[in-house]
């Protein structure tokens, strides 16, 4: 019998109708893998990688899950180990990461611990300035208000940390920033949605259009996004062609790209979500398809 790892926020805080992890870890259980939880201060290093979690059986009520063993583990006993917490990338986050490479040889981890450190999310895409919309990385307001002055849209400001539309805004010149940023050139057409694209191994297997509520340009799902089916393009095809090589290199085998107006906006390979928006559209299982790739590679 497999085991599986889940490292991720708190059980309570997921939502049974929107979590990829919760699906994730569905599938394991319909498949009779044994399932551990474990925070990422619950990751410590004694000799060899190991983990204060819990071994439990997820319930599809909103319970969530069944506690039916607290225990230390030796995380290289584990077959996978799924790395879902969702961002910031804070210190915590980066010394787990370190942690997780003293057992990547061993254990299959999504994903690759060693590029969830190197490759921030939001920088990421900027290895591909041909496909992406104009875009700075700074802290100089001066630099931000020349950068905003080329476009008659002006900029949005992004946090290089944050996920789920958190801290993203237009920028106007009343406004104060401290901390590196990225600016970009604000794309109108935003209005029609920002596409979601989830990738497997650098191939896509499923989309979902998500449309920001009224008064928002920001059209993640955490910020009130409303999904809307919608089919990969040719165009979309493209771009996950362009970024294949880098997502199979690096070992990012689940990613979840951002496509707005046919251009790449994000590479999210922290915790992607998604998943359930898209199997409701299509009558899908995107679930099914990602653990029979995972349980494959298992097979070397």
């Amino acid at each position: 019998m497999k085991k599986v790892l889940f490292i991720m926020d708190k059980l309570s805080l997921i939502d049974t109708e929107k979590d990829t992890t919760y699906l994730f870890m569905l599938e394991c259980q319909n498949r009779d893998f044994d399932i551990y939880y474990s925070l990422i201060d619950g990751l410590y290093f004694d000799s060899t990688l190991k983990s204060n979690c819990l071994q439990i059986e997820m319930l599809e009520t909103k319970e969530i899950y069944r506690e039916n063993d607290h225990m230390q583990i030796s995380v290289e006993e584990m077959d996978i180990v799924f790395m879902r917490k969702d961002p910031p990338v804070n210190l915590d986050y980066i010394h787990a990461t370190y942690m997780l490479d003293t057992v990547k040889d061993k254990v299959l981890v999504v994903n690759n611990p060693t590029s969830l450190r190197s490759f921030n999310e939001k920088l990421v895409t900027l290895n591909f300035q041909d496909i992406v919309p104009p875009t700075i990385v700074t802290s100089s307001i001066t630099q931000i208000k020349n950068f905003a002055n080329k476009f008659e849209d002006g900029v949005v400001i992004k946090p290089t940390t944050l996920c789920g539309g958190e801290g993203v805004f237009r920028y106007s010149d009343e406004q104060k920033i401290n901390d590196t940023i990225i600016a970009q050139r604000f794309l109108p057409n935003v209005s029609k949605g920002d596409k979601r694209i989830v990738l497997l191994n650098g191939e896509p297997i499923g989309a979902i259009n998500r449309i920001a509520k009224e008064g928002s340009f920001i059209c993640n799902f955490h910020a009130g996004g409303i999904p809307k089916k919608t089919k990969v393009t040719q165009s979309d095809k493209d771009i996950c062609d362009r970024i294949k090589p880098f997502l199979v290199q690096n070992g990012i085998y689940f990613a979840g790209i951002d496509i707005i107006d046919n251009m790449l906006t994000e590479i999210n390979i922290t915790s992607p979500t998604g998943v359930q928006e898209i199997n409701r559209a299509n009558n899908s299982k995107l679930e099914t398809i990602v653990l029979d790739f995972i349980v494959d590679k298992l097979k070397g």
